[in-house]
């Protein structure tokens, strides 16, 4: 970047990035844990403190550890145990929950642990910045971030602290890494290849699969030069990984150096293990008024629209579409090293049988900004060539009124991942509206309302339905009484229930009460019911809740 001209588009992204951090870190003050967090902080705090990697049973850690860094700097209070490797991770995630709450800390503490997650969710911006501006430039690179980051699906996942967003950039790192090598083919490359390739192994066991692509990408790619030397190139990406997947392990239990003829830490294999019965068990699942249990391919495409703004989707597909318009060589290592390991992705993620959220996509979603970043240039080159050899006719200005539309469609999506503030989690694109008629889990209610349950049902004694982590129970929540297990007929005045609870985690139990319409929504994820007097009888069960009526009275549908 030699001039200002070239360095503009990098300022833009880092100026937009600067903003979207500033709306993360507000709704990572303002949400409460969601509900896998308490337990990946409590596992960390227990990995740094004691040297325990077997708390938390969804391996590996890494990511758990990095996050909970900040965490140590509010001192939370860590409940005993006279045997760490005792411990269950759900029994443990709550003690230190109802620890944190006891002690006041509890807002701070999961502040403290969406800090570096956050970092990270940058992190990704810069890195899809690096892979367009390898592929068509630095404007390539600041669409791709740009793509990235006009989404309230990216804000709203990407202040919690979990670990789909470091696999995220740990996927795009290793798509990055292999751009690189290759163009140079050389040894330094290929090492900072294996080092990437280590951080998506580091980071989920289904790192395994952009390991084993990034592996026969190498071998394939020199196959022409000899089999020996593709084999030993792949052979020595492949130590690099090993040996960054076990010295993870040994820095944070040295104890485990006693595992060493392992071929990888037996931690990591019951990792895997536990995640091949984990996930592959169906759950309550439920989008746009269809309610399920088990795996349906077309759960991600319906989410993918319900929760992504059109104007962002429009690009992704239309630049995924210019990719063909990239230079022969730059379409092949594209296709090589982002659209493989995206495919791959993808395709495992479909066959899962748990539709928890589209979350798990995210990786996917980032190489797709980095494709379409790419090919929306590389179209618009070819517009603007097309104009040079057609003068006056026809094809005359479209190059520039491409450029505007996408200028255009890029503003509209960057609008609404601002006007998603303060609830992006819960956030959905129109004209999937209310959010609570047509989604479910993590695509609109992941526990992140606690603090406002907690304000709005101190003075009102209302029935409570909360769904959130372990270790949070009705009687945490001032005048609360528990609404799931009562009878209708004993329910009156005002009740509270989460979105999750009613469309999926509790959906029997509380199936006569998607037959009264609710009154108002808190934090886009709480539905409140105001009852003037116990329903007698219960109306038909609805597929879907009601929407909000009219009054300040909860009526049958």
């Amino acid at each position: 970047m030699r001039t200002w001209a070239d360095r503009l588009p990098l300022v833009i992204l880092a100026v937009i990035t600067a903003g979207f951090l500033a709306l993360g870190v507000a709704e990572a003050w303002s949400d409460s844990p969601t509900f896998d967090e308490p337990v990946y902080v409590s596992a960390g705090v227990a990995v740094v403190l004691h040297h325990d990697v077997t708390v938390n049973e969804e391996h590996p850690p890494l990511a758990k550890v990095l996050a909970v860094l900040p965490v140590l700097l509010e001192h939370p209070v860590v409940p005993g145990n006279g045997s760490w490797s005792g411990n269950d991770e759900y029994s443990y995630g709550a003690r230190f929950v109802a620890a944190q709450l006891a002690a006041g800390k509890l807002r701070r503490v999961t502040f403290a642990s969406r800090l570096v997650p956050l970092a990270e969710t940058a992190g990704v911006t810069f890195v899809l910045y690096a892979i367009g501006s390898e592929l068509a430039g630095a404007l390539a690179g600041a669409l791709a971030g740009l793509l990235w980051l006009a989404s309230p699906f990216v804000l709203g996942i990407g202040h919690l602290d979990g670990t789909d967003m470091p696999f995220a950039l740990s996927v795009a790192l290793s798509s990055w890494a292999l751009l690189r090598w290759l163009r140079w083919r050389d040894t330094r490359r290929l090492a900072w290849l294996g080092l990437a390739l280590a951080a998506a192994a580091g980071t989920q066991v289904t790192g395994l699969l952009v390991v084993a692509s990034g592996l026969v990408v190498v071998v394939a790619d020199q196959w022409r030069s000899g089999i020996v030397r593709a084999l030993v190139r792949a052979a020595l990406a492949a130590l690099i990984v090993w040996a960054g997947v076990w010295v993870v392990y040994l820095v944070l239990d040295p104890a485990m150096a006693g595992q060493l003829p392992l071929l990888v830490p037996r931690p990591y294999i019951d990792g895997i293990r536990y995640l091949s019965v984990h996930d592959a068990t169906g759950s309550a699942a439920y989008i746009a008024g269809i309610a399920y249990s088990g795996g349906r391919w077309w759960y991600w495409p319906l989410s993918l629209v319900i929760k992504w703004p059109e104007a962002d989707l429009l690009l992704l597909i239309a630049g995924a579409t210019g990719c063909r318009w990239l230079p022969r060589d730059l379409r092949r290592r594209a296709g090589v090293a982002v659209g493989v390991p995206a495919v791959l992705l993808t395709a495992f993620t479909l066959t899962m049988p748990k539709d928890d959220g589209l979350r798990y996509l995210l990786p996917v979603f980032a190489l797709w900004a980095a494709a379409a970043g790419s090919g929306l240039v590389a179209a618009g080159r070819a517009l603007r060539g097309a104009e040079r050899v057609a003068g006056a006719g026809r094809a005359a200005g479209m190059g520039r009124v491409a450029g505007a539309v996408t200028a255009v469609l890029v503003v509209v999506a960057l609008v609404a991942a601002v006007g998603s503030f303060p609830d992006s989690i819960a956030w959905t694109a129109w004209p999937f509206r209310p959010n609570y008629t047509v989604v479910t889990d993590s695509n609109v209610d992941w526990g992140q309302g606690l603090y406002a349950l907690r304000s709005w049902s101190a003075s009102r004694d209302p029935w409570v339905g909360y769904f959130g982590p372990r270790g949070i129970t009705t009687a945490d929540i001032p005048g609360a009484r528990p609404l799931i297990g009562t009878a209708p007929q004993h329910v009156s005045g005002w009740a509270a229930v989460s979105v999750t609870a009613l469309n999926s985690a509790n959906r029997s139990a509380l199936s006569w009460l998607r037959g009264w319409c609710p009154v108002a929504i808190l934090d886009g994820s709480i539905l409140i019911y105001h009852f003037r007097q116990a329903p007698a009888a219960s109306p038909a069960p609805s597929s879907r809740p009601a929407r909000l009526c009219p009054g300040q009275w909860s009526s049958a549908r």
